[in-house]
């Protein structure tokens, strides 16, 4: 449904709705596939960082009902976003919007407080790729107003001891992502390569960090996301109709 400069999508699952912008920052199946990758077993608090339009915690909210999720972006048109989204869905007492610039957490946020830290960041590193002319895009896709080691160390202020981070990145920063993440005291416990189709390359990699040496990280078997073109497998399709 349009809505004047905006639209109000379903997100196929549980009958939610998300309010995004015709143009600018829109989620993509990155979202979908974060939001569905972490084992939320003993999980009573999430923070998302860089929450955007808000779509991981409505899709958590989905997961698992008890949960409650705060969800910090410093893009005002955003919070605004995720928060009549929240409201739409009737999740208000569950998931709570603060516009924040994570940067400055470790000065104004409180330490140890989430279960589990989600992060879907900027992909594209300072100088990388052509930036979008769209500045909602810009700084959603592009490292311009944080970088990698700074969303680390925001984690790792904010998670309780043995509290897990879980991430989705590009395959091919997955060293940086390793050094970025070890420098914070995080090991990894999960790994996961994701494919196009099940032919190509990895190029993007979900992964979990956890606070504690469990010891050595489980490499999971990829997720692929096409059988063929424009079907998704019937993996990719089942996250549809979680519960």
């Amino acid at each position: 449904m349009n809505c004047g400069d905006e639209s109000l999508d379903d997100l196929l699952l549980g009958g939610l709705e998300i309010f995004q912008p015709l143009r600018g920052y829109r989620f993509s199946i990155d979202s979908v596939l974060l939001a569905h990758f972490p084992d939320l077993q003993d999980v009573h608090h999430i923070i998302d960082l860089g929450t955007g339009n808000g779509v991981i915690p409505l899709l958590l909210a989905h997961r698992k009902p008890g949960l409650h999720i705060t969800g910090l972006e410093i893009q005002p048109q955003m919070v605004e976003r995720a928060r009549r989204s929240t409201e739409h869905n009737r999740l208000g007492g569950k998931i709570k919007i603060e516009c924040l610039d994570i940067r400055t957490l470790v000065d104004c946020f409180p330490a140890a407080v989430a279960d589990m830290v989600i992060c879907n960041p900027p992909f594209w590193k300072e100088g990388e790729g052509k930036i979008n002319k769209n500045p909602e895009e810009a700084l959603a896709r592009h490292e311009i107003a944080i970088k990698l080691p700074q969303i680390i160390a925001a984690a790792a202020h904010v998670l309780k001891p043995r509290g897990r981070l879980a991430m989705i990145h590009r395959a091919d920063r997955l060293a940086e992502i390793r050094a970025s993440i070890s420098v914070q005291g995080f090991y990894f416990t999960r790994l996961r390569m994701v494919k196009s189709f099940v032919q190509d390359n990895p190029k993007l990699v979900l992964l979990e960090g956890c606070l504690a040496n469990p010891g050595s990280p489980v490499e999971e078997p990829p997720l692929i996301i096409y059988q063929s073109s424009g079907v998704y497998t019937p993996e990719v399709k089942s996250l549809y109709a979680a519960p």
